[in-house]
């Protein structure tokens, strides 16, 4: 809240009208200097904390709120996310269980809980708050998608492509639930994975992770210039996304026998990858010999063996040019 002050030009105020805040954390201080007893103005202030990523003043503040009402949910929601930021797994549990016990068709609270159940996999507690949300709302989206992801977690393939179906077909714009349709198509490489992964792309243009997902798809079913052609985007997008330039480096490497665009693609993914990549220091390796490039591919496999001694390809491929 933001109080502002209001006069006619030329005119001076009077000690009846409202002081003008600039800083919003000003205008609360004020309030709860004035109010002090006011829960909803420590949550409040709890939530510009939270917004500012300063967690331990957020914290703080929530623990105020809830020390002068202990009935309100929405202080308990806060308090789960505080609690799992800070790395506190069983005091979020309790803080959402607590709001579940102050307000039990909080569909908000129902969504969380199923959802902090479906990552600890006790999945049928997780199903069972979820399924009272969805009696709460019947088209909740979020519902739906976090089922979905129980049953991929649990191994049930079916209902996971049926519940992340219903999810889309409750919210267009469902972003995780288009994606993982296309991942659960694409391991039989069914081609609709494509329409998925597009419409994933749609709804979030610059998502290297789709865009990484359907160029997979791409490479494995040989349609390799189509796969290089969004590793390329990607590049674009972040030349640090070090994936990218080893499967360029892979497709040219297997897939299109173009021996020197390997090696650099291989290059540029040692560059940006992590330390002692010796899986791309072979493949660079490999391109060179494959080039004939003889006296650097065997320096390659001599560096990926210091990297990890126990890599046998590389010892082999310094077998393969006699050293």
């Amino acid at each position: 809240m933001i109080l502002l002050a209001s006069c006619d030009q030329g005119s001076k105020p009077d000690s009846h009208e409202v002081v003008q805040f600039i800083n919003p954390f000003d205008s609360i201080n004020s309030l709860i200097k004035e109010d002090p007893g006011m829960s909803e103005l420590y949550f409040e202030r709890a939530i510009l904390h939270y917004d500012n990523k300063d967690l331990t003043s957020s914290l703080s503040d929530v623990g105020r709120a809830l020390k002068l009402d202990s009935s309100n949910a929405e202080y308990y929601l806060l308090l789960s996310n505080l609690k799992l930021l800070t790395k506190q797994s069983r005091e979020s549990k309790d803080a959402l269980l607590n709001a579940y016990k102050v307000d039990p068709l909080n569909i908000d609270v129902l969504l969380r809980l199923g959802e902090l159940y479906m990552l600890v996999e006790e999945y049928e507690s997780s199903f069972r708050y979820l399924n009272k949300a969805l009696k709460i709302d019947i088209h909740s989206a979020t519902a739906y998608r976090l089922k979905g992801f129980n049953y991929k977690y649990s191994g049930d393939t079916v209902n996971a492509v049926s519940s992340f179906q219903t999810a889309i077909e409750q919210d267009a714009n469902d972003y995780d639930s288009y994606l993982q349709l296309g991942l659960l198509y694409s391991i039989p490489l069914k081609p609709v994975a494509i329409d998925y992964y597009n419409n994933a792309l749609k709804v979030r243009p610059s998502s290297l992770e789709a865009m990484y997902a359907k160029a997979m798809h791409l490479q494995q079913v040989d349609q390799s210039r189509d796969a290089i052609n969004i590793y390329n985007n990607m590049i674009d997008l972040n030349t640090a996304y070090f994936n990218a330039h080893y499967n360029k480096g892979f497709i040219y490497l297997e897939k299109l026998g173009q021996f020197d665009s390997a090696a650099s693609a291989f290059t540029d993914a040692i560059t940006n990858g992590p330390q002692d990549y010796f899986q791309a220091v072979y493949n660079r390796g490999l391109a060179r010999e494959r080039s004939k490039d003889f006296k650097r591919a065997e320096e390659d496999y001599r560096l990926a063996l210091e990297m990890n001694p126990q890599f046998d390809p590389a010892a082999e491929g310094l077998t393969r040019l006699g050293k």
